[in-house]
């Protein structure tokens, strides 16, 4: 069986040299050609058959997404692994978008492109596990913004109540300060966490830090 035939696209190179010496170990991979920028890289790919292409965003002349797009229109069966520092959503969204197959920090390069060569082989997408989890925690976030009831909802009492919950006071203080009973503090904790859907203080404290409480 012929091996997978790889093109290194990354203007460093002390780090292609280092990806190549990785990737020629591999049983069934072989880096057939580099290059400094995507003119470069565009050239090759009239005279240099390949499988996949590693691909940096950030290259002088012409950068990685500019070449990513000419790929894609004029050598579709290439699957093309972007390799990048940039971990922004809008580097993700266009790469991917401009026909990516696979998306690598070079944090993760040396633990994680084999790996990504294989899958995207396999017909499937490839995402590294640090953007992955960027994504991930970004998505929870904004789920939690737009899910998290407006403080509106609340009375002045249970607005004051909050507060002093999230500044760490227990119960009897909250009613001390407020010259209110404990029972009726407990009784606004517990309007508190129907109205939030917030069960415990550790959910309170992080809703009231979400709003500006403190």
């Amino acid at each position: 069986m012929p091996p997978c035939k790889i093109i290194l696209a990354d203007d460093h190179e002390m780090f292609r040299s280092g990806l190549k010496a990785m990737i020629d170990k591999e049983a069934g991979f072989k880096v057939v050609a580099q290059a400094k920028d995507g003119e470069v890289l565009l050239s090759l790919l009239k005279s240099t058959r390949c499988n996949v292409i590693i691909l940096d965003l950030s290259m002088p002349n012409m950068d990685g997404i500019s070449a990513l797009r000419d790929i894609h229109l004029k050598y579709p069966k290439i699957k093309v692994i972007v390799l990048t520092m940039q971990k922004d959503h809008e580097h993700f969204k266009y790469a991917m978008a401009s026909g990516a197959r696979g998306f690598i920090l070079k944090e993760d390069a040396y633990e994680q492109l084999v790996l990504a060569i294989k899958t995207v082989l396999r017909g499937k997408q490839f995402v590294s596990s640090s953007v992955a989890t960027v994504f991930t925690e970004r998505y929870v976030r904004s789920l939690d913004e737009v899910d998290a009831p407006s403080l509106n909802i609340l009375t002045r009492r249970e607005g004051e109540i909050l507060k002093l919950i999230a500044n760490g006071l227990p119960n009897k203080n909250i009613a001390s300060k407020l010259k209110i009973s404990v029972r009726t503090v407990e009784t606004h904790r517990a309007n508190l966490a129907n109205k939030l859907g917030l069960r415990n203080t550790a959910s309170l404290v992080k809703y009231a830090v979400s709003k500006g409480l403190v």
